[in-house]
């Protein structure tokens, strides 16, 4: 009963004081008057460094949960239960202090702003720099983000995270990656995928090695200020990944683990039996059930049999994972190490992705000069791959009154009388395909200290993959069909390294000038070596690939590709009283695999930035924490081409030499000793910025890329006895608008805190010219000032209504087929109509990330957004509409009882049905629901009898909810009917730490 006075007053304290009176001010009852006699009354003012008065600063009594908040002068009054104590003071930005109480009295306080935010270290490739020091834009996510949704590979991490950098499935399958985008695509015919750079070392290959849980940041390097000193590499921009490192202090081990179930996200649900005899009654123009249907259909429709044949290929999927990483060190050696196992099964059955990895990373310090260190990264994963052309294609297009077995028991190998349609379980169970890889990556390192500020080091990174691709395509397939089993082996082997040597400066004057100069040599090279085998009538399946020779050879290739890149590089870091900051950066590369007189090429860049918030004139600023404005431009290259194009190759032929047949070679391309990089100019301006003690911070970029020398395919004339050659032609524009968000929304005394990301990116790009002349190349429909990528067709007009049927009649047309827009209004319907529909690339993109947290419980909801781009889409266009394959249930095809204007009238088998392209084009736009992570962290006090450290229990649904119009298997990877559908994910995981 003593504690509800207090409690009382408390309530009537902070009301009163929320309205700027005193705590007292009005009629208080006796009893609680009383209850308060011996109480203590603490006042003042809180101030910043600069003496201005801080609001909404938290004044609490530490170990209790009485406190106040300070007004918009600064001021506060707390009852304080006690008369003694300890006050604790704090708020967003500002770093906590504590003053001891001794009774009643004034207690005024100073709060140092805190900078951890700013002086926060983000690596910029050759070093790190505080994020308040640089001067290019650089995107940056921790490790923290990457933990929070289960992803498999690195690539997927980035998805929605950084303004500017577009991620999507590369696939759905078990072990598929993501293909990044950043900044848009620039190149027409190379490469526009990104540099990726681990521990220092630049890799090829992919990501689908790494570990995500060795992750301790990723940084995206995207204008040209920061990615030049990547030179040749890096128009695509950089993406850098630093795995973590060893601690000084107690080791600590660390168990991360989930398990989770998948299931498909969106069925694309196809005719049942009632809807596909009315399908066939249409395209038939009869409802004689004999005449629609062949023997096998008709027994089962009458006996009220049918087969869902996706239900038969697909399943729930599985997921888990187990990581174990034991962290530790002291002053001299420290240690990192992981190691994790991961296994996908797949939701199209037989489909299946594991992954064991093991990463130990190490560094020591010999002596007070010296150091040394490695990054060590062995993988093996084993894939098994599906043909989804004839599983998950086949059981889209099989009519559901098929029969799935013999009279035996065995497969039926064509359900119905369509010969075109196998049985996919046979596929399903009898085409085997399993490909193996194996990945050492390693990132050494000696670096010496020759006096305070001067280092040198030496990397040194070999990478080494092989891959090991096994296939048996048995006799009972669609591909075969009864007759000889077929069995390939192919070995693929990847080597490469990569030698760096590093000579580094730092110099400080006066605690003004600040200078850091880095001067790089560096060599790269890469050999791959391939060779494949094939035989047929291997005399048992169960032999798989493993000795060809017990079949006939019906098949053998070899191949090797090599290149290699010579480097020299120097930057110069220069600021001046930690406001005006200058980044000078050139380099010059040589690449193998241009022609001989145009092998080198020369990268520079210049950015500066200006620390507003540091002048005089701002510092004072009350709501202005951090202001910087920062400039760039530079010139970087895209050397993403295979090698030997700039050499005239041989093709070899066959000819008649007398009576036999011979083989010999003829030149097969013209050789271009000019051949050279192709080259993207850069400019970007940014603004970063920091408001309210950091409660709102972000950045703002613009950009403008032109790429020049593009490496295209021109056309020859046919006397020269060459068809094309590639040169050096053309160019495009990118531009571009990209803006990152972070907010502190709530921070309660009750320990609710809720915090926001968010990122929107507009990319817009056009080709500028093409072969010098300014024309369009509506072959490879290339146009110019448009952009790099459209879909250039007919265009979908409607269906043609009966009360149209004279228009329709003028265009050869009849009621119940596409209408198609006449373009140009000539009164006929042809190539000229062609219009550009739209393209792949989104208007805009985005995330926006929300996180909650309240004693102990955390919720994470991220969300991704593409919108504004097209699809050319196979499942919208999957039948002549002839009655033979079945469709998609959202196919509203036109008769004369349903007058759709969405899908044409079915025709009879081998009829004509115009124009089907036009219904391929479809808006992808979409809204996902990314992740929703719901989890638990316990006390350590909780903790104790168990021996942990920490421990978080979690829930997580990766992919629950789509919001789009496409109907397809999913707007982000799924056009095409025979796409590895997009599934959802559920799962639940742990972290534990001892």
């Amino acid at each position: 009963m003593n504690t509800i006075p207090i409690k009382i007053c408390t309530a009537i304290c902070a009301f009163n004081w929320a309205i700027a009176d005193p705590c007292f001010a009005s009629p208080v009852p006796s009893f609680i008057r009383k209850e308060f006699a011996q109480q203590s009354i603490a006042s003042g003012t809180v101030r910043d460094g600069n003496g201005q008065p801080l609001e909404n600063i938290n004044v609490t009594l530490k170990g209790s949960a009485v406190g106040t908040q300070t007004n918009s002068q600064g001021q506060y009054r707390l009852a304080i239960p006690t008369a003694t104590g300890i006050l604790v003071f704090s708020g967003i930005g500002y770093t906590a202090k504590e003053q001891t109480l001794q009774g009643s009295g004034t207690y005024d306080v100073a709060l140092d702003e805190n900078t951890a935010d700013l002086d926060e270290v983000v690596v910029v490739g050759y070093g790190s720099q505080k994020k308040s020091q640089i001067t290019g834009a650089i995107a940056s996510v921790s490790s923290a983000e990457i933990a929070a949704v289960p992803v498999t590979s690195p690539d997927q991490a980035l998805q929605g995270r950084a303004a500017g950098v577009d991620v999507v499935a590369s696939g759905n399958a078990p072990g598929q990656g993501a293909t990044i985008r950043i900044r848009g695509a620039k190149s027409i015919t190379a490469s526009n995928d990104p540099l990726f750079v681990v521990d220092g070392i630049p890799i090829s290959g992919g990501l689908n090695d790494i570990n995500p849980n060795v992750i301790e940041s990723m940084e995206v390097l995207k204008d040209a200020s920061a990615t030049a000193i990547y030179g040749a590499r890096g128009s695509n921009g950089v993406v850098l990944i630093t795995t973590k490192r060893g601690l000084d202090g107690k080791t600590r081990i660390n168990y991360d683990t989930y398990f989770g179930l998948s299931s498909i996200l969106n069925k694309v649900e196809v005719l049942g039996s009632d809807d596909w005899v009315k399908y066939k009654s249409a395209s038939r123009g009869t409802d004689v059930l004999e005449d629609l249907l062949d023997p096998i259909e008709l027994n089962n429709y009458q006996a009220g049999r049918s087969v869902d044949w996706q239900d038969l290929v697909l399943r729930k999927g599985r997921q888990q994972s187990h990581s174990i990483g034991v962290l530790g060190g002291n002053a001299k050696t420290k240690f990192a190490l992981n190691a994790n196992f991961l296994e996908q099964q797949g939701i199209v059955k037989s489909s299946s992705f594991v992954r064991g990895s093991i990463q130990a990373n190490l560094d020591h310090q010999i002596n007070d000069h010296f150091k040394i260190g490695s990054s060590t990264l062995l993988s093996m994963s084993k894939e098994q791959i599906q043909n989804m052309t004839q599983v998950l294609g086949q059981a889209m297009r099989i009519g559901p009154l098929g029969d799935l077995y013999n009279p035996d028991g065995s497969y039926r190998m064509f359900p119905t009388s369509e010969a075109l349609l196998a049985n996919p379980m046979l596929d399903l169970e009898n085409d085997i395909n399993r490909r193996i890889r194996t990945r050492i990556f390693a990132s050494l390192f000696g670096e010496y200290e020759f006096m305070k500020g001067l280092k040198y080091r030496l990397n040194f990174g070999p990478d080494i993959t092989f891959v090991d691709e096994g296939r048996m395509i048995g006799t009972n397939t669609s591909t075969i069909q009864g007759g000889l089993n077929r069995a390939s082996n192919a070995k693929m082997d990847t080597k490469a390294y990569t030698l760096e040597n590093l000579l580094t400066y730092t110099k400080n004057w006066h605690d003004q000038h600040n200078l850091e100069a880095t001067l790089l040599q560096s060599i790269q090279q890469q050999t791959y070596e391939s060779n494949s085998l094939e035989a047929q009538g291997i005399p048992s399946e169960a032999m798989l690939w493993h000795d060809l020779s017990a079949g006939q050879i019906r098949n053998f290739d070899s191949d090797q590709q090599q290149w290699s890149i010579l480097s020299y590089m120097a930057r110069i870091n220069y600021g001046f009283k930690d406001r005006y900051l200058l980044t000078l950066t050139a380099r010059r590369d040589g690449s193998s695999r241009f022609g001989q007189d145009r092998k080198y090429g020369f990268f520079p860049s210049v950015a500066a930035a200006w620390r507003l918030s540091q002048e005089n004139f701002l510092k004072n600023t009350s709501f202005l924490t951090d202001l910087k404005l920062r400039a760039s431009y530079g010139e970087i290259g895209n050397t993403a081409l295979d090698p030997y194009q700039s050499l005239g190759r041989l093709v070899r032929r066959s000819y008649m030499y007398g009576s036999e047949i011979a083989l010999g070679f003829e030149p097969g391309t013209l050789p271009n000793a000019d051949l050279m990089w192709e080259t993207s100019k850069q400019t970007n301006i940014g603004i970063d910025f920091a408001l309210w003690n950091s409660r709102l911070s972000g950045s703002v970029e613009l950009y403008n890329i032109r790429t020049t020398d593009l490496l295209l395919n021109r056309a020859l004339a046919p006397h020269t006895g060459y068809q094309s050659a590639i040169t050096n032609i053309g160019s495009t524009d990118n531009k571009g608008f990209e803006l990152n968000l972070s907010s502190i929304n709530l921070e309660l005394q009750s320990g609710f805190r809720w915090t926001t990301n968010l990122n929107l990116a507009i990319n817009r790009n056009k080709i500028i010219d093409l072969y010098g002349d300014q024309q369009d190349d509506v072959g490879n429909a290339r146009f110019i000032g448009q952009p790099i990528n459209v879909y250039y067709d007919l265009q979908f007009d409607g269906i043609w209504q009966e009360d149209e049927a004279e228009q329709a009649a003028r265009y050869g047309r009849t009621p119940g087929q596409i209408k198609v827009r006449d373009t140009n209004n000539d009164g006929q319907i042809n190539a000229e109509d062609r219009v550009i529909l739209g393209t792949p690339f989104p208007k805009w993109s985005g995330g926006i990330t929300n996180n909650f947290q309240y004693k102990g419980f955390d919720l994470s909801v991220f969300l991704n957004v593409r919108q504004g781009f097209l699809i050319n889409s196979g499942i919208y266009a999957l039948d002549n509409l002839e009655g033979r394959y079945n469709l998609p249930t959202f196919v509203n095809y036109w008769t004369p009882e349903n007058r759709s204007n969405d899908f044409p009238k079915p025709v009879t088998p081998g009829a004509n049905n115009p124009n089907l392209s036009t219904l391929r084009y479809k808006d992808g736009s979409f809204v996902r629901i990314r992740n929703i992570n719901f989890g638990y962290t316990f006390k350590p006090n909780q903790l104790k009898h168990l021996r942990m450290e920490s421990l978080r229990i979690y829930l997580s649904a990766q992919n629950p909810f789509t919001f789009t119009k496409y109907k397809g298997w999913d707007p982000e990877a799924g056009s095409e009917v025979n796409s590895y559908p997009s599934a959802k994910l559920f799962l639940l995981g742990l972290n534990v730490s001892f």
